[in-house]
């Protein structure tokens, strides 16, 4: 065996038994598992982040026939300087996208929006962030059903149980990956396999190239 299978199937699994493979990467939930891979470092916010392309990387370990990317990019306001916060949002969002794209990933995104938070007195409690891809990773799995034997799913996110149940009741396989700490019950549960992302932490971790690399480029 060479050491590119050896290290597929030592922390992945081996293709072979899992016919036509399609990847699906919930990046909002995967993004987070920084929190659990470093949590002195990110613990009031995200210092270290994971890398797109290492991520990419894993994945064609296994040469899925597809790999799809789902992920919210925050609106661009030309009438703000560059340098405002949500402008330079704006870029890391796009940055990220992009660099999914020459990964190698078909890209699913749209706005995140942002709905007020009110309380039951009617007292403004701040803004809510939502761009949750659950509807669109959902379609995707269900239209492309004929293509592939198997789904290798990014995500701990609970609400995936019964699709993935469904698709195990039409014969196909579904490959869970997680951190552990992020992994609902449900998933583990309705995965034929499950594999802890823990293992893989040294190696996902994103290293900016040059330490002159402006902020918004430093993002994952």
């Amino acid at each position: 065996m060479e050491l590119g299978e050896f290290t597929r199937d030592y922390y992945l699994f081996n293709p072979k038994e899992y016919g036509r493979v399609f990847a699906f990467v919930d990046f909002s939930n995967v993004r987070h598992w920084a929190k659990s891979f470093w949590p002195n470092e990110n613990k009031n916010y995200l210092k270290r982040e994971i890398d797109i392309g290492k991520i990419a990387e894993v994945i064609d370990w296994i040469k899925p026939e597809k790999k799809l990317f789902y992920y919210g990019h925050y609106k661009h306001h030309p009438h703000l300087p560059p340098e405002n916060a949500f402008n330079v949002k704006y870029r890391q969002s796009i940055y990220r996208i992009d660099k999914a794209r020459k990964a190698g990933f078909l890209v699913r995104t749209k706005d995140i929006k942002e709905i007020d938070n009110i309380d039951d007195e009617g007292k403004f409690l701040g803004r809510i962030k939502k761009c949750n891809f659950d509807i669109e990773m959902s379609m995707d799995m269900l239209l492309k059903l004929e293509k592939y034997d198997s789904v290798f799913l990014w995500s701990g996110d609970s609400d995936f149980h019964y699709l993935l149940r469904y698709l195990q009741s039409k014969k196909k396989k579904v490959i869970t990956i997680c951190a552990r700490n992020f992994a609902s019950d449900e998933l583990r549960k309705s995965s034929d396999l499950f594999i802890p992302a823990d293992p893989l932490t040294s190696f996902l971790e994103y290293m900016p190239q040059h330490k002159s690399t402006p902020d918004f480029r430093r993002e994952a």
